[in-house]
């Protein structure tokens, strides 16, 4: 494997890690949704990568969960050395690139500010309801392929090609909840079996937070147009030595 073979291969690695952060509002892929401005490779197996958000203003507790997220995801990397993530253009990047690089906790970096236990809490109750979501799209979807109420609570993730499983298994396992193949498809919040006689409710629940999902993705990605251009892309810069 050549130099530049090598470096174009970490950086989809690298890109890939990024994918697997959420924007915990929006429930989407931070790749997907445009706040990777930049990701870099150095020779020796640093990485940096660089955020922007919709606005100057976004929610602190929110950017400081999605760069924390991501320096975690890129430290999983085998190969890679020293992980930095920064966020750019936003009022409290100080605080959060110093607090999460220095691995300190939210209300650590925003002394008497912050909650010390509502970072997770928070985490997990829009991790819940992109759950949610998640549960009313691939229900409306066996509907209209003639499945039943009763079906759909009979049935497990097992019962379905995993493509169609695959971002119920991944909220769930962020949750802590079962996402084998003998888990049911529909549940709670507690990982149980919805029966029947309240699925109908349970997804009515699942398209009201994807409207309200929907609605916040689609201000925001405007508001990314508005302040950068046309989202989506990522500015990628290799080492030297790997470019050369």
């Amino acid at each position: 494997m050549t130099a530049v073979t090598d470096a174009v291969d970490r950086v989809t690695a690298v890109n890939a890690a990024l994918a697997a952060v959420l924007d915990p509002e929006l429930d989407r892929p931070i790749t997907e949704l445009g706040f990777v401005r930049a990701v870099s490779v150095g020779a020796d197996g640093s990485v940096e990568a660089r955020l922007r958000l919709p606005t100057y203003f976004c929610a602190p507790n929110f950017a400081w969960l999605m760069v924390e997220d991501a320096r975690r995801e890129l430290a999983r990397l085998s190969w890679a050395g020293e992980c930095t993530v920064v966020l750019e253009d936003h009022f409290a990047s100080e605080e959060i690139n110093q607090g999460v690089g220095g691995e300190k906790s939210f209300a650590e970096a925003f002394p008497g500010l912050a909650d010390p236990d509502r970072m997770q809490e928070l985490r997990a109750v829009f991790l819940r309801k992109g759950h949610l979501a998640a549960q009313n799209r691939l229900g409306k979807r066996l509907l209209e392929r003639g499945w039943t109420h009763r079906q759909l609570a009979d049935a497990v993730l097992g019962d379905l090609p995993e493509r169609l499983t695959v971002t119920l298994r991944r909220r769930r396992a962020l949750l802590g909840l079962r996402a084998d193949g003998s888990a049911p498809l529909f549940t709670d919040n507690e990982g149980r079996a919805v029966p029947a006689a309240g699925l109908e409710r349970h997804l009515l629940m699942g398209r009201t937070a994807g409207v309200g999902i929907g609605t916040n993705t689609e201000f925001c990605e405007g508001l990314l147009a508005t302040r950068y251009g046309p989202a989506g892309w990522t500015d990628v810069r290799r080492g030297k030595e790997e470019a050369s």
